[in-house]
């Protein structure tokens, strides 16, 4: 049986390390570019040779994410970046935008490719149509239940599940939340976690639930773990590329026991202590997700966005500046505290303790009362007291990273003969290694090199990552200094981290090219979406009808092959089919040439609408280019008027019923739109733009008494008229 690989993240060095020496099989990081966790440490070019060196020597695998869009000045620079990586043996890609899919399975054949989550691949349409692409991997969608990764697992497709760490509350790829609201766009690793805010009810009052009404838990599926092995997925997903080394350690040590506990036929439970320890490394509440069908109210953390720690106390009196609390459990010098506490919750750092006598302590235990200094806030009793960080867990963990190594077992075999070099050979399994000392063996006079002596010498070594399991060898009656036997072996564990730091012999990269056999023959002035089938006193256009001749964003049961004719086709599930007269539509986040040139080569693709997240140079760059390499115009439109979607949201979030809108702080309303499972949260009024480059324009009419021609003759849209 194949054993599932335990994927960790590395926002930098110390948390890749941290990973490694916890028993991770593969890590994933990102570059200061092109990365979905912009704000991340992330890896300089010199940082990623490095770190892709440790992990190898170590049998650890290294993906890096280039999961954003990218615009198309940013191209060229992403072309040297993806040849980076290939150069320097990165064992796999992560990768979101469709035009950089398209120039590496094009330039790039033997680079493995896995479909980012951002990818949004949610179904097994989507799937089948991946593996006709040559990529190796799906990360899977958060939303995707225990039966369709079961059903995925069937594929032939290697299968990525996230197993722990933050949730998103929409569809990832799929929200536009942060970039209408905060100019700050999620598909480019920037996201505003508008889902993390305040929210309220039209009139202004709250939801019952809470102020945080988006705000989803955190994933924990390890008690589920034996489900999700049994039903052969290929990688288990940590996340947390944003977390600190000692989250990274714990999280994946924890998952690494469970892991080899299943291989071993044996049960496995996380220990009370283990999960206090989980909780004050991080989290909002834990959930099991859609992945195990957990309700709206097991799934969300409505009443705080935040990092909840562990309750260890209660509030009884606060006065000048003074916070006393009854603990329930241990408190020690410079933990992080949080009280709960309205309109705003009061942080604190229990750099000061003052027991019952008044007098200065460094820990405290559960039952005592004790006093902390408190400069903000006011405190109020019987407020609980969270610790957030436990200063005696980090040391711990810590200690754990810098003390323990891992190693890889190697056999050693050696032959010192009078008059010859010390002969070395090394092999770890899979690579074998000779050397030879710079010096011969002479004939021992007084103190000759016995086997204990010359094993005891060979076994010293130090930083290489290396245990060895096994000696065979032959020794004469000679000697040889201490100093050449080091050196020796020292030469012969750097040739064997050579070999094992290189993983992938590469064809090299091959020259770009494209081809498609679609005509273009059929452009449109105005695509129009409605709910249901209009007609419109205006010249070639073409109406299409929402969850109809649109197909939906969210198609989770989708498989098999359809056919599809006039249809707006909304995800990668939908290339699958059999297309005729299609346009690759909005959400598949098109925004430079290559994304362009990749739709239309889809046999049935004869135009795109262009993400809306794209202004107007950015357009006119990405048209310029895309005549230039490929010799046409492209058939593309542009968003001119209507309701953007801003999430689109699994089942609910929250149990109130027929709620329409809802209100941020500043008094902005969004509308809430149900379809079958699905949620979705809209723009409150329709945008609205000019087109100045793009071939023809798309709008959406979702009210029937909204009239087109008044919308043409607004001024911002003189030249349809």
């Amino acid at each position: 049986m194949k054993k599932a690989e335990l994927l960790a993240p590395a926002g930098n060095m110390e948390a890749l390390i941290a990973a490694v020496q916890a028993g991770c099989d593969a890590v994933y990081l990102g570059l200061n570019s092109f990365s979905a966790r912009a704000f991340a440490g992330n890896f300089s070019r010199e940082e990623l040779t490095e770190a892709v060196r440790y992990c190898h020597v170590r049998g650890v695998k290294v993906y890096v994410t280039m999961n954003t869009i990218l615009y198309e000045p940013e191209i060229e620079a992403a072309k040297d970046q993806i040849r980076f990586l290939y150069d320097h043996d990165v064992d796999a890609l992560l990768i979101q935008d469709f035009g950089l899919f398209h120039y590496v399975r094009t330039c790039f054949p033997d680079f493995e490719v896995h479909c980012s989550t951002q990818m949004h691949i949610h179904n097994m349409a989507g799937i089948e149509y991946m593996k006709t692409q040559g990529v190796k991997r799906v990360v899977l969608a958060r939303e995707t239940p225990i039966e369709l990764v079961e059903k995925a697992c069937k594929s032939g497709m290697d299968i990525e599940v996230f197993a722990y760490g933050a949730i998103c509350i929409s569809y990832s790829g799929q929200c536009q939340f942060s970039v209408v609201t905060k100019q700050r766009s999620a598909n480019r690793g920037m996201c505003a976690q508008c889902c993390r805010m305040k929210y309220y009810k039209e009139d202004g009052s709250k939801f019952e639930e809470g102020e945080y009404i988006l705000s989803p838990k955190d994933l924990n599926v390890i008690d589920q773990l034996p489900k999700l092995l049994a039903a052969g997925v290929s990688s288990l997903k940590i996340e947390g590329r944003m977390k600190r080394p000692e989250y990274v350690w714990l999280i994946t040590k924890t998952f690494r026991e469970a892991i080899d506990a299943y291989y071993r036929n044996e049960a496995y439970r996380v220990t009370k202590k283990r999960q206090e320890e989980l909780k004050l490394m991080f989290n909002r509440g834990f959930s099991e997700g859609h992945l195990f069908h957990d309700d709206v109210t097991e799934r969300m953390n409505q009443y705080r966005p935040n990092h909840q720690g562990v309750v260890i106390g209660e509030v009884v009196d606060f006065y000048k500046g003074k916070v006393k609390v009854k603990l329930s459990k241990p408190l020690y010098q410079h933990d992080g505290l949080r009280i709960l506490s309205e309109p705003e919750d009061i942080g604190l750092t229990a750099v000061k303790i003052y027991d019952q006598k008044n007098l200065l302590v460094n820990s405290a235990n559960p039952g005592q009362i004790v006093t902390l200094e408190c400069k903000e806030g006011r405190p109020k009793r019987g407020q609980k007291l969270h610790k957030t960080t436990d200063t005696r867990l980090l040391d711990e963990v810590q200690h754990h990273i810098k003390e323990f190594r891992r190693l890889v077992d190697i056999t050693v075999s050696y032959e010192a003969r009078i008059g010859q070099p010390l002969k070395l050979t090394v092999s770890d399994g899979e690579h074998i290694v000779m050397q030879e000392s710079s010096m011969n063996l002479e004939q021992a006079k007084n103190a000759p090199l016995t086997k204990e002596k010359i094993e005891a010498a060979l076994a010293k070594t130090g930083s290489f990552a290396y245990r060895i399991a096994n000696f065979t060898g032959e020794i004469d009656n000679v000697f040889l200094p201490v100093s050449v036997i080091n050196e020796t072996r020292r030469l012969t564990l750097e040739k064997l981290d050579d070999l094992r730091a290189v993983k992938h012999i590469k064809q090299g990269k091959q020259e770009y090219h494209y081809h498609t056999e679609n005509v273009f023959n059929r452009n449109y002035k105005y695509i129009i979406q409605t709910k249901k089938p209009r007609e419109f006193d205006c010249e070639n256009y073409l109406n299409v009808v929402e969850n109809n001749t649109v197909t939906p964003v969210i198609h989770e049961s989708q498989e098999g092959r359809i056919t599809l004719i006039n249809t707006v086709v909304s995800q990668a599930g939908d290339f699958n089919n059999d297309l005729v007269d299609c346009i690759g539509g909005m959400t598949l986040n098109v925004v430079n040439s290559y994304a362009i040139a990749y739709l239309l080569s889809i046999p049935g693709i004869k135009g795109v609408i262009l993400s809306e997240e794209m202004n107007d140079l950015q357009i006119e760059k990405t048209l310029n280019a895309f005549e230039q390499r490929y010799g046409f115009k492209a058939p593309v439109y542009k968003l001119i008027y209507g309701k953007r979607t801003l999430m689109h949201i699994k089942d609910r979030f929250t149990n109130q019923k027929n709620l329409k809108f809802m209100c941020d702080l500043r008094g902005n309303h969004y509308e809430i739109s149900y379809n079958a499972n699905e949620v979705s949260i809209l723009e409150s009024s329709a945008f609205k733009t000019n087109n100045p480059f793009c071939m023809g324009s798309y709008l959406i009419l979702d009210d029937e008494t909204i009239d087109l021609k008044s919308i043409l003759e607004d001024k911002k849209h003189e030249e349809f008229y």
